[in-house]
């Protein structure tokens, strides 16, 4: 329901129905609509999970953003949810650091796969430059919610050929001194 209309187009109600439950029953296994809100996106992220060699991932995520156009009410609640997350307080927070956490942990370790260890300014580069990618996705998810004519992944896919080979000609310099 959430992915079709959306978390405004949704209520309790209707999701309590729809699982042949009361509203008390749904409330039962959620703290609040914005708990369940927030565990609709860790059950997203379950479905789309990234593994696999670098290519495969990168495969992998752009698959994750073509879902966009099918997907489009889960797009709106993940951008909302990020604004929300702005609150330490708000159960988004907790959410989000760990996704972001997660997703850089998991590109490391599949671009240091069978490399030597990086130096920590290495390390902090390739951080960035992640974490640059993921902001960009972000930003071109809620672009598109704006403006459904923008091709979300032919961007993504330009913008990582253009930051892997900066990133490529940045680390070969940063282990070259670091040797």
């Amino acid at each position: 329901m959430f992915a079709l209309e959306g978390y405004r187009g949704t209520s309790l109600r209707k999701v309590a129905s729809l699982c042949n439950l009361s509203l008390a029953g749904v409330m039962h296994y959620f703290d609040s609509k914005e708990d369940l809100l927030v565990q609709i996106l860790r059950r997203r992220d379950a479905r789309n999970e990234i593994t696999g060699t670098l290519e495969q991932q990168e495969d992998q995520f752009a698959d994750i953003l073509g879902q966009g156009p099918s997907e489009p009410g889960l797009i709106a609640l993940y951008v909302t949810m990020a604004a929300a997350a702005s609150n330490p307080e708000h159960p988004a927070a907790a959410y989000f650091q760990e996704r972001n956490a997660r997703l850089l942990k998991i590109s490391e370790d599949s671009y240091y796969a069978g490399k030597p260890a990086p130096s920590a300014e290495e390390l902090e580069y390739f951080r960035t430059m992640t974490r640059l990618i993921l902001a960009a996705a972000d930003g071109l998810q809620l672009q598109w919610l704006v403006d459904r004519s923008i091709d979300v992944v032919g961007t993504m896919q330009e913008l990582m050929s253009q930051m892997h080979d900066a990133m490529d000609k940045k680390l070969g310099r940063l282990a070259a001194t670091s040797e």
